[in-house]
């Protein structure tokens, strides 16, 4: 092979593996109505949340605010705090970073409309910003 082959071979494999890893790490996410996240976020929240936070999000007092209230308390909440509280855990929540993006924003939609809160969806994509 001459040298402007080679030169020519690597530059397209260059080429290609770029924009091969830029597609990879480029990601979709399907859209999802209210009624979706809400049921799929009830879900979630029974198996990794109620019991700490309990059923009809009352919390938990044990000389100290183990699991804070989650009814009505949200309304000063940015999704940002909430992803960031499910991924990262708190003073005495356990990390939940093994969630997907999907779950995530399902259990925070859940909460941020059940308990008499109502602030709408949280996104995949919002959620994905905060990893």
């Amino acid at each position: 092979m001459n040298c402007r082959a080679g030169i020519a071979t690597t530059a397209f494999a260059l080429t290609a593996g770029v924009s091969d890893v830029d597609a990879q790490s480029v990601e979709t996410f399907a859209p999802a109505s209210l009624e979706e996240l809400v049921k799929e976020g009830a879900s979630v929240y029974r198996s990794r949340c109620a019991e700490c936070h309990g059923l009809n999000g009352e919390g938990q007092w044990q000389d100290h605010d183990a699991a804070p209230r989650l009814a009505g308390k949200l309304a000063p909440l940015s999704v940002e705090r909430i992803a960031l509280l499910i991924i990262q855990g708190g003073s005495y929540m356990p990390r939940f970073d093994s969630l997907t993006h999907r779950e995530i924003a399902a259990v925070a939609t859940f909460v941020r409309n059940s308990f008499g809160n109502n602030h709408g969806i949280v996104s995949e994509e919002e959620v994905a910003g905060h990893r």
